[in-house]
């Protein structure tokens, strides 16, 4: 079964609803940082995360323009992935480089993104729980209760920032923050 991807807000209250506004933000200006927790199989208790569905691999974060592609095509450029304006910070993974170059994304850079969580398995008929890490660049897709600091191993946390330079148009951009993986899912935005 394909991955199921839910973007839910920093302190996974509430889904993430699309399209999300990351609100006005001034050239030579970064926009406040804006923190999203992306599941695979979160349990909803309306019948999600409650069996296991794939793991994603070899995950990466960027940007695209609303086709997916590199905000570049003639007459429909999108300065916010063909420049690069967005930064990602991946928290699962204790990174702080916010502000620095490492965590520029759009057209020229995606950005490796996993947790260093496990997700606590229900051994069927046993009474404890057997702790599942994921590998590098993975988030599991194991059945689990939902609660962060239990399922850990099925969600990433990360951190957005635009960094808008002093020579940006004016005028609203449409675009997706995309989670891709490699096998066996293509990918899931967030407009």
């Amino acid at each position: 079964m394909n991955p199921v991807i839910t973007w839910m807000n920093a302190t996974h209250s509430a889904p993430v609803t699309t399209p999300f506004n990351f609100g006005v933000i001034d050239a030579d200006d970064v926009s406040t940082p804006y923190t999203f927790n992306i599941w695979n199989n979160r349990f909803d208790g309306a019948g999600g995360g409650t069996t296991d569905v794939s793991k994603m691999e070899d995950c990466t974060i960027t940007t695209r323009d609303m086709s997916g592609g590199l905000g570049n095509t003639v007459g429909s450029e999108i300065e916010v992935v063909k420049n690069n304006w967005f930064h990602a910070q991946v928290d699962s993974l204790g990174e702080t480089d916010l502000a620095q170059e490492s965590s520029r994304i759009g057209k020229d850079f995606t950005k490796p993104i996993g947790t260093t969580g496990t997700t606590k398995k229900d051994n069927t008929g046993a009474t404890y729980a057997t702790p599942l890490k994921p590998g590098t660049k993975e988030i599991l897709g194991v059945k689990n209760n939902g609660v962060p600091a239990d399922a850990a191993g099925n969600y990433v946390t990360v951190t957005l920032q635009a960094d808008v330079p002093l020579e940006a148009k004016s005028g609203q951009q449409a675009f997706k923050i995309r989670v891709n993986n490699m096998a066996p899912y293509i990918g899931n935005d967030v407009a």
